[in-house]
């Protein structure tokens, strides 16, 4: 007979076990928590391993700019916008490649896939290129950073301008061994006279032409903003020198960032060199002109002004300088095979040197009904072109004194620009000259030319082969130690090696007397 007690053992044992059910259910959901976040969920290592299928290699990559906006006319709200030199070797496309942003404010943190399209010459064989990263983040972002396998790295924005002295703005591609002073008082006066906004970018030049310009921009004649070398302070493996494997210095990565700049203040933005004049023949101004050429069609990607090179004069002393012996003694010459381009901010995102390679990739539709998307196609105008003088000799008195105003290269029924907006032009040269913070640099500014025939020489030379990269660091060009020059430097920085780029980026910019007129 067993003892009473026993009789209650099955409920005992019952009260027992229900502790030990629950310690496993408590285990097996902190073990899920565990492995949830200790590697990474499904759709983190799908997205990695389908980007790891396109990495071909470890290469180098540089920022030179980021932009943050909050409510864009064509990059939508909370968007970022990147632009860097990248080389294409390391994934098997770059436009297809995506990478990973996490923007930051005070109370989330959001992390948003970024689409990637280059910039670049199709017919030409450098091996960087131009790269805009673009993605849409959290409101009121106050942090930006890369995601990658490998770690973060934080990347310093800016914020685009909201305002601008004028509805256009002409970017000029940046200066390198810049001592032609002559070309850039005449961009700036006809840009002046005829409502366009000048932003020069600059990298070397002569010392006092360099002065010159740094006090204008102070002045508020024009925006004024240091280019950068692209370098990399320290890197994991061997890599191809960028200087020598982009084309020239990079001036579709200026006209990008220049663009990026403007896209909300400005109404169009034009992008060219220090010596490519556009005299505005179809209208009293650039706006004008260029909102009768665009005819409200939304189909326009851009306006499309071939270039006409032309053979003139020029003068040493500050007294001589005359836009009217500029263009009387003009002899035309060849038509360039590329242009120049003219833009609706809110049309294009990116640019290359002449034009956009990728505005016209993308479709757009009409209105909100549209089944059938549409292109956006260059438009090419043939009653005008920009002028280059950049094959400039120095001139005689007696062409000095010449009188003739020419007429406009594409069309022989109208003069470039009429009397009046000539003496306006000549008479802006004379006052600038005269400004008294600028006497000093004016006094000694060069009075001959030692770089740019030779630099002009070496890229006509490597023009001439098809294919190649057409860069400056490949010409031999000699500092002259009589001749200073500034050159624009900074705190070069490089994040963590990753895979499959590692990011650097420079702060902290200043011009140096250090580096000569060429590196």
């Amino acid at each position: 007979m067993l003892p009473q007690h026993t009789k209650n053992w099955k409920q005992v044992k019952s009260q027992l076990r229900l502790p030990w059910a629950m310690i496993f259910l408590i285990f097996s959901i902190l073990c899920t928590i565990i492995w949830f976040f200790s590697g990474e969920n499904p759709p983190e290592k799908l997205f990695h391993d389908k980007m790891m299928l396109m990495e071909t290699g470890e290469e180098n990559a540089f920022i030179h700019s980021a932009y943050y906006y909050e409510d864009s006319k064509s990059l939508g709200k909370n968007a970022v916008a990147i632009v860097a030199t990248m080389h294409k070797g390391a994934v098997t496309d770059l436009n297809e490649y995506v990478m990973r942003v996490v923007g930051t404010n005070s109370t989330r943190r959001v992390v948003t896939e970024a689409k990637l399209s280059t910039e670049q010459d199709p017919e030409e064989s450098c091996e960087y290129t131009t790269v805009l990263i673009q993605a849409n983040t959290v409101d009121s972002m106050s942090k930006l950073e890369f995601e990658t396998r490998t770690g973060m790295l934080e990347l310093l924005f800016s914020k685009p301008k909201m305002e601008t002295p004028k509805p256009v703005v002409f970017c000029i591609a940046p200066l390198f061994a810049a001592e032609q002073w002559q070309s850039l008082l005449t961009q700036l006066h006809v840009t002046k006279k005829f409502g366009a906004h000048l932003h020069v970018y600059m990298m070397t030049m002569l010392e006092n032409y360099y002065q010159m310009v740094r006090e204008m921009g102070e002045l508020g004649l024009m925006s004024t903003q240091s280019w950068h070398t692209v370098k990399f302070s320290q890197v994991a493996r061997p890599f191809l020198e960028p200087s020598r494997n982009m084309e020239l210095r990079n001036p579709a990565a200026a006209f990008t960032d220049c663009l990026l700049q403007y896209k909300e203040a400005a109404q169009f933005v034009g992008f060219m060199e220090i010596e490519d004049l556009l005299f505005p023949v179809n209208a009293n101004y650039y706006y004008e002109e260029f909102e009768r050429e665009y005819e409200g069609s939304m189909q326009i990607s851009a306006l499309y002004y071939q270039i006409v090179e032309e053979q003139s004069v020029k003068y040493a002393s500050p007294d001589q300088q005359s836009l009217r012996a500029l263009l009387a003694n003009a002899q035309p010459g060849e038509t360039l095979r590329r242009g120049r381009s003219i833009v609706r901010t809110e049309r294009y995102n990116s640019t290359w040197t002449h034009y956009s390679t990728q505005a016209e990739r993308q479709p757009i539709y009409l209105s909100e009904q549209g089944e059938q998307p549409h292109h956006l196609s260059k438009k090419a105008i043939t009653t005008n072109a920009f002028l280059r003088f950049k094959n400039l000799q120095y001139g005689t008195e007696e062409q000095l004194n010449a009188t003739v105003i020419p007429q406009n290269p594409m069309s022989q029924d109208s003069l470039l620009l009429n009397e009046e907006a000539l003496m306006e032009i000549e008479e802006g040269i004379r006052e600038t000259l005269l400004l008294p913070t600028l006497q000093e640099f004016i006094k000694k500014l060069p009075t001959e030319d030692f770089y740019s025939t030779k630099l002009r020489e070496c890229l006509d030379e490597q023009k001439s082969g098809k294919g190649y990269c057409v860069n400056t660091k490949s010409c031999k060009l000699p500092n002259n130690d009589k001749i200073p020059c500034r050159h624009s430097d900074g705190l070069y920085h490089s994040g963590r090696i990753m895979k499959p780029y590692t990011w650097h980026f420079v702060t902290e910019f200043y011009f140096t007397r250090n580096l000569g007129c060429y590196e």
